[in-house]
């Protein structure tokens, strides 16, 4: 498959994301509204709770939005600024094939496992491919 067939459902599920969070925003911003109308007192404990609570809520699903919107005007103003490039389809190929063909010298060992057979850590994984590196390369 190439990369830009497999970005397709990627978008469409970046879009219902997106899709669902306005929806949930503009129903916080609602009962935000009607709050106003029927409390009465809007400056009471309850009034100031009912309203500073869905609006903190409302903004964190706007921002999902909000920061995909965001990307896109940057990368516009990069792309007219010249400083990005966008690549062709046949570089997106030759990089997704690059990618998939790693040569045997980068693969790491299998994962050690310690004494209750949990895997350990990437880092003490690699720790102790180097020292085993280090020890066959003085034999």
């Amino acid at each position: 498959m190439t990369a830009t067939a497999e970005a397709v459902p990627m978008q469409k599920e970046q879009r219902l994301l997106n899709l669902i969070c306005v929806i949930a925003a503009v129903g916080l911003f609602a009962f935000i509204a009607y709050n106003f109308i029927a409390a009465g007192a809007v400056i009471s404990t309850d009034g100031l709770f009912f309203t500073v609570v869905p609006m903190v809520i409302a903004l964190a699903f706007l921002a999902v939005p909000a920061q995909e919107i965001l990307a896109g005007q940057l990368e516009k103003r990069r792309i007219a600024r010249g400083e990005v490039v966008k690549p062709t389809t046949a570089a997106l190929k030759e990089a997704a094939r690059a990618a998939s063909t790693v040569p045997p010298a980068l693969k790491l060992p299998p994962a050690l496992k310690d004494v209750r057979g949990r895997a350990l850590p990437p880092d003490v994984n690699r720790m102790v491919a180097e020292m085993n590196r280090t020890v066959s390369s003085e034999q």
